[in-house]
């Protein structure tokens, strides 16, 4: 079974590193990248406070200036202050970071996913992988079994870099939310691969067709991905405190912030978000995968 599933799914397993390789590679650019900025903008501020230059967050008070031009040439260097400056360089960073990796490992999934029973039923060769020795739930099992580890431990390595890139985008003050990385980063993403991996399967083994087996997949998720976000999010127990945005404990993950009324959740709730948030994703993947074994069933 072990040489079947390489030969069958060894070109599939290749472009999956290789597309999971670069993304990685990508990600670990944007971070050093940004980390390269956040360096220089402080070492800015420093030759700002050197030649005697109001630093960009000042709006008043005195201050020992050399020489007018050597500010105003200092201060071409990131205008507007550090959000705007950073924001300008790596808004696409935060795209990708925050909504393109779940796209990105949903589709991953669907493409190894949607074949499994569809091709065999589209070319026919059911008729003899399911009559050997290899039973036909064995078959079913192994292969899903093989994948997923294969899906699981991409997304977890994938998600771990994400979680670090994080770090380095809200350390340049971009964006006013982190909730935007919740579905993004360390274990969801696994989670969601598998999701997509498992909706695939099955819409593959009811529709049998490889393509649209794929597009009701990715739809499928897209719908399934946002409802369980949104339970983990609302469902959860959340603290609420009076005062604005800033007055936040570190690390937080701010709901919603009004002049009088701050809803958050702390930062000791994120690891169980998480976990809740990937153990209504494995549900659904298990709930998938049985419908995708049923159907299996029926395909003669």
């Amino acid at each position: 079974m072990r040489c079947l599933i390489w030969r069958q799914h060894r070109w599939q397993a290749v472009w999956t590193i290789l597309t999971v390789s670069v993304v990685c590679a990508l990600l670990l650019d944007l971070g050093l990248s940004a980390q390269h900025y956040l360096t220089g903008y402080h070492t800015w501020l420093r030759e700002l406070a050197a030649a005697g230059c109001p630093p960009p967050t000042a709006h008043s008070g005195d201050f020992h200036v050399r020489s007018a031009q050597t500010c105003l040439e200092l201060k071409d260097r990131y205008p507007g202050g550090l959000q705007a400056a950073f924001s300008s360089n790596f808004n696409t960073a935060l795209v990708l970071s925050q909504y393109g990796l779940p796209l990105v490992f949903a589709f991953i999934g669907a493409m190894l996913g949607a074949p499994l029973v569809a091709r065999e039923a589209e070319h026919r060769t059911h008729l003899t992988a399911w009559t050997q020795s290899v039973s036909r739930r064995r078959w079913y099992t192994t292969k899903i079994a093989a994948l997923a580890a294969v899906l699981t431990v991409a997304g977890v390595a994938t998600g771990a870099l994400n979680a670090w890139l994080q770090h380095q985008l809200t350390a340049g003050d971009v964006g006013s939310s982190r909730w935007g990385w919740f579905a993004s980063i360390n274990l969801v993403l696994a989670g969601e691969a598998v999701m997509a991996f498992a909706l695939a399967v099955a819409f593959g083994a009811i529709l049998r067709r490889t393509l649209p087996a794929i597009g009701a997949a990715m739809a499928t998720f897209v719908v399934l991905l946002l409802g369980a976000r949104w339970i983990v999010v609302n469902a959860a127990p959340v603290t609420k405190a009076p005062g604005p945005h800033s007055a936040a404990p570190p690390g937080s993950w701010i709901i919603s912030s009004h002049p009088e009324t701050l809803t958050y959740h702390p930062a000791g709730q994120y690891w169980p978000l998480q976990l809740a948030l990937v153990t209504i994703l494995l549900a659904t993947a298990a709930g998938a995968l049985a419908s995708g074994w049923r159907a299996t069933q029926r395909v003669i």
